[in-house]
Parts: structure tokens; sequence; C-alpha cells
């Protein structure tokens, strides 16, 4: 069974999403235009962040692990919100990493290899649960528009 280590908590509204319920913490979101670029946060970049962290963290783990130096590394994740033809919208990801501790394609390939595996935001998907009474709270909330200001 999983230990849990660490909670966030982001609460979407109409035009901003709150991480933590802080106020210092609210982010402006929108859509992106029709020329497919945004000003604002919208979900593409929001996931290509977290992709871009969350498999750096890994990356670092495993090439610490694989005694490789990971201080100059850096990854870039591009996160692609596509149409699908039966109406419906695909999210697809592509990475990259740069690891110049890595002295062959070997250990460049091992070390990339283990931070995949690692990150649990590549691969298999994210279990999702809903839970109903809290979603029924937030529907009844009568606080400001935002519930994550309280």
């Amino acid at each position: 069974m999983a230990r849990d280590i660490y909670s966030a908590e982001a609460t979407s509204s109409r035009g901003s999403v709150r991480v933590d319920g802080r106020g210092d913490l609210a982010y402006p979101v929108g859509e992106p235009s029709g020329n497919g670029t945004a000003d604002a946060l919208n979900p593409e970049r929001l996931y290509a962040a977290a992709l871009a962290t969350c498999l750096h963290q890994s990356l670092t783990i495993a090439a610490t692990s694989l005694d490789v130096e990971p201080a100059e590394s850096v990854v870039t994740a591009e996160a692609t919100l596509a149409h699908r033809d039966d109406g419906g919208y695909e999210l697809r990801a592509a990475v990259g990493i740069y690891l110049p501790g890595a002295a062959t394609d070997d250990l460049y390939d091992a070390v990339t290899r283990e931070a995949l595996r690692l990150c649990p935001l590549v691969g298999a998907e994210v279990p999702v649960t809903f839970d109903h009474d809290r979603g029924l709270a937030l529907q009844h909330h009568r606080g400001p528009a935002d519930p994550g200001q309280n």
C-alpha cells in the first residue's frame, strides 16, 4: 500500500485557479486564442508545468541513484490539446531531457528510463476519485464566488 507523502489542493473558478487556498497563489486562467496561443494559464500550460517539474524531480532521483550528476539537467514538456473526430478531446505530451552529466548514451538511457518509471505523471493514467459529498458542499457554498477564498 502506498504511503502519502504530500497533498496539494487547487480550486478553479471562472478566470482563476487558487493553489492550497492561498490568495497569494491565485493565477489567472483562460482559454487559448484562435491562433493557439494564450496570455493566461490554461490546463495545457499547467499540465506541461506539472509534467516538466515532476519528471525533473524524478530525473534527479534517478541520476543520483546511478551516480550521474543532475545539476545542469533540464526537462521540457509540451502538452497538446487535440479535438477528436468523435467530438471529444485528448491531451498528448512530449518531453525532452537534457542530462549533460551522463557520459554515455547507455547511461543517459538508463537514467531517463528510470526517471520515466518514477514519475507518477507519466505512463498509466492517474487514478481520480470524485468526492460526491464535497462536491455537493461546494455546490451549496454561500461565500465568495471562489470557494478557494475561504
